[in-house]
């Protein structure tokens, strides 16, 4: 163990053998905090990710300066998919230990493949997107952009639970589980996980007990009837009132009688029951053809909202690839971030401000980046803006004024207090006849710097230039 002050290494007195410096306290969280260490070093090796992030957390939080526990952390996010905070852990780790650190050659793998880097960033700005169709009740939209997360990156732990709970609200259970066990494969003990396991077969239980059950149901008794065949006795046999026709006319009549009443009941019995059929299928066939029409227009209907929602999708992919392949890029802003730490770690600090100037730190992809952002911007803008100045100045004094005024530029964005940045960059603009631009550096000293001396001189020109 070394002295956190001088860095000798320390004997088991209680002062630093060297400087002097009371070592107890420090020994003691030194110890607790690698106690921790082993803690969530023995959970990695079962598994068990979730509790190996708080033990390491906590590990850190009791001594920010333990390199093993931040390299070990940066190595369990990177296996749960959050790319972006093992980086910003390796990041940290190697300006604590610049030389023979592990965490190196974890960053250099990382920026080795600039293409599955892109690839990981967009899955997360997909995974944020979702998060924020889900919020707005959008959940088919999240469903969609959930499972392109995680066929991207199968181990982003919570890109799964968040699609297994869409699953659960949804009532496709089986989906669910399928998602929490590819989780549970990852992360042995995820909370969150099991719980909605728990959730799950509390759910189809109470379903098995509402269903009702057939298998009692009472069989209907048919009831049969005893007949008793009939008798002699019980028939009474009609009197015959038959005769003979007396000769073969009325025969002939009889029978022509007969063809006429037959004619007439087919007539006006059976002809109009076969017209009522054919009215009857006729108009079924019409009731047929009416749903089979209602039934295009609803398939239609869905086809069109279908189709609304792939143009919306295809336009928010096609926002989302802009924004990647454009200045301000979540992939090219992390990027320059990590460019910037990588000058700070080598003690940069010019170059590490200079590339942190065109960043918006509000478009940054997550919290881990913003606060890596302004541990820089805060060591480094107050003094590269003095050294950017006297590169400016020079610069000017030989009549260099575009490079001059790409300094004073540079210097006016690292402090924007320095009045005289902006004052220069607006005359070496004048003579360059770039009216626009010096203009707009007469307005910043005629909003900001009412009090300097620069002021009438800057009101002047803008008022001249209107």
């Amino acid at each position: 163990m070394r002295c956190y002050k001088c860095g000798c290494v320390l004997s088991a007195s209680s002062k630093c053998p060297q400087c002097g410096t009371d070592v107890a306290v420090y020994k003691r969280t030194a110890k607790v905090s690698n106690a921790y260490y082993n803690l969530g070093l023995a959970k990695a090796k079962v598994r068990d990710l979730t509790g190996t992030v708080e033990s390491l957390r906590t590990s850190i939080a009791i001594n920010k300066y333990n390199i093993e526990a931040r390299n070990l952390l940066g190595l369990v996010y990177c296996e749960m998919g959050d790319i972006v905070e093992a980086l910003s852990e390796w990041v940290y780790s190697k300006n604590i230990k610049p030389e023979d650190n592990p965490a190196s050659s974890y960053i250099t793998q990382i920026q080795s493949n600039p293409g599955k880097f892109e690839v990981v960033t967009g899955a997360i700005k997909k995974y944020n997107q979702s998060l924020k169709y889900a919020k707005d009740g959008n959940y088919d939209m999240a469903t969609i952009q959930l499972k392109k997360v995680v066929t991207q990156i199968p181990k982003h732990i919570k890109s799964q639970q968040l699609l297994a709970l869409l699953y659960m609200r949804k009532g496709d259970y089986n989906r669910a589980k399928k998602q929490l066990s590819a989780i549970v494969k990852i992360d042995k003990n995820n909370t969150l996980a099991r719980l909605y396991m728990q959730e799950i077969e509390a759910e189809v239980q109470a379903k098995k007990k509402e269903a009702p059950s057939t298998s009692f149901m009472p069989k209907r008794r048919e009831r049969i009837e005893e007949r008793r065949p009939l008798s002699g006795d019980d028939v009474i046999m009609p009197r015959s009132s038959y005769k003979e026709p007396s000769n073969g006319a009325i025969t002939i009549i009889n029978i022509l009688i007969g063809v006429v009443i037959g004619a007439a009941l087919i007539w006006f019995l059976i002809i109009p029951s076969r017209y009522q059929g054919i009215t009857e299928e006729y108009n079924k066939s019409i009731q047929d053809y009416s749903e089979q029409l209602s039934s295009g227009n609803v398939e239609l209907n869905s086809l069109e909202t279908q189709l609304n929602n792939v143009k919306k999708e295809k336009e928010a992919l096609e926002e989302q690839l802009n924004q990647l392949n454009g200045t301000g890029g979540a992939n090219k802003l992390l990027t320059a971030v990590i460019s910037a730490a990588n000058s700070y770690i080598a003690k940069e600090n010019t170059a590490a401000a200079e590339a942190l100037l065109d960043v918006e730190v509000s478009s940054l992809p997550n919290d881990t980046a913003k606060s890596l952002y302004n541990t820089i911007a805060e060591d480094t803008m107050k003094s590269a803006a003095g050294e950017l100045y006297d590169r400016a100045a020079t610069a000017y004094n030989r009549s260099d004024y575009s490079e001059a005024a790409e300094y004073y530029v540079k210097a006016y964005k690292c402090d924007t207090t320095r009045v005289e940045a902006a004052y220069y960059a607006a005359k070496c603009y004048v003579a360059l006849s770039q009216t626009d631009n010096a203009k707009k550096y007469y307005q910043y000293i005629v909003d900001e710097f009412p009090s300097s001396s620069y002021y009438r001189e800057a009101q002047a020109y803008v008022s001249s230039h209107e």
